[in-house]
């Protein structure tokens, strides 16, 4: 081979090799989306360089795009925090029962978008839904808990408070504290005691909903859908277990705890945390 068809051809692959980074270098394989309340994964496939048939070797693409996606959204949910000191690795190396459920749901997502690149690669990005449909990862996350009992939420410390108001909701304001997301937060009040936690919630309820939503705002569409037009809002004295479980005062936990005893606004999830 000549000096000038050697150079081409390294020129040829050194194209189609900065077309296949400039393809993946943009697409994030996992992220979680705490404010939509999902895990999303993106993949990138090619079909094999022996396939002549231009439509066979584009399946193939599509094909090889989806089993990376699968991939990377079965490593994005490892990462996801349950609880403060749990993640669904954890509870996947605990319980075999996780872990195939996960795997299960995983290979039933269905891709919400895909495209086809000139350079010969497909990229898919799938979703899983953390709460609120059958394939959510909630699914699996709360089975170790599914059977725990049902706890009572506790009764304020100061029987007086008289609530006036007819509350949609809670939201805690945790701006400026670096909150961490998790799947089941508790509330604490300045002396340690959880005051809402996934013991005092029907199960089935925080498979639909999930324990709380983060939001960006006080008034953002987040907090309106979830907290409703009339809620209680509670400023936060500070962050527990790795800054994943908002602390409130023990004055404010009880205007929560009376406040719900009043609209039942816990029992129905309604609650919000502003990050």
């Amino acid at each position: 081979m000549s000096v000038t068809k050697k150079l081409a051809a390294c020129v040829t692959v050194a194209l189609f090799m900065m077309a296949m980074l400039a393809t993946t270098a943009f697409a994030e394989k996992g992220t979680i989306d705490w404010d939509r309340g999902v895990v999303r994964a993106t993949g990138i496939g090619a079909g094999k360089s022996t396939t002549k048939n231009p439509g066979l070797r584009r399946a193939q693409a599509r094909r090889a795009a989806t089993m990376d996606a699968q991939r990377n959204l079965a490593e994005t949910v490892e990462g996801v925090r349950v609880t403060s000191d749990s993640t669904m690795k954890d509870l996947e190396l605990e319980y075999d029962v996780v872990r195939t459920q996960v795997d299960a749901v995983i290979k039933g997502m269905t891709e919400v978008s895909s495209q086809y690149y000139e350079d010969g690669t497909y990229e898919v990005v799938l979703e899983m839904p953390l709460f609120g449909a059958s394939d959510a990862l909630a699914n699996a996350a709360f089975l170790p808990f599914k059977d725990e009992p049902k706890v009572s939420f506790p009764q304020p410390k100061d029987t007086t408070i008289v609530v006036q108001n007819n509350y949609t909701g809670l939201i805690i304001d945790c701006r400026g504290m670096n909150l961490n997301c998790v799947m089941s937060p508790v509330v604490k009040n300045a002396d340690g005691q959880a005051i809402y936690g996934h013991k005092n919630l029907d199960y089935d309820k925080i498979i639909v909903n999930g324990m709380a939503s983060y939001a960006s705002d006080i008034s953002d569409q987040v907090s309106r859908e979830r907290a409703g037009n009339n809620p209680l809002v509670i400023k936060a004295s500070g962050l527990a277990d790795l800054n994943a479980n908002p602390v409130v005062s023990v004055a404010d936990a009880d205007k929560i705890l009376a406040a719900n005893q009043h609209d039942k606004f816990l029992e129905n999830c309604a609650v919000v945390f502003v990050k």
